[in-house]
């Protein structure tokens, strides 16, 4: 079972991508929260394996994917951190994330895959 925390400011799409994980055989909800600094405060607790990133948040100029990535990364050094967008090309830079489990960058139209080969 892969635990799933997901990063989404919007209420609506939040629980959608909620919705998505609930109901994807294979995989738990670890919890969903608006912000970058609520999901560090979680991560420890609910010891996520996957960290599903929404780089449109209002948010994100404050965390460059490079810090978000390496503060994610440190406490959790196992999880995959994915970062998700609607942009036509997401954006894939990441210098400071863990060898060991590099980002991944995906359009949000893509979770459901994401989520299937998860557990595939």
């Amino acid at each position: 079972m892969k635990r799933v925390l997901v990063v989404e400011p919007h209420p609506q799409v939040m629980a959608a991508l909620a919705d998505l994980v609930t109901e994807e055989p294979g995989c738990e909800l670890a919890g969903a929260v608006a912000t970058v600094c609520e999901a560090i405060s979680l991560v420890s607790e609910v010891s996520p394996d996957v960290v599903l990133v929404d780089t449109d948040t209002p948010h994100w100029p404050y965390w460059p994917s490079h810090q978000l990535g390496k503060a994610l990364t440190e406490l959790l050094p196992m999880a995959v951190l994915v970062f998700i967008s609607t942009a036509t090309e997401p954006y894939t830079e990441c210098p400071e994330a863990s060898t060991t489990t590099p980002p991944i960058s995906i359009l949000k139209t893509a979770v459901p895959e994401f989520l299937r080969s998860l557990t595939a």
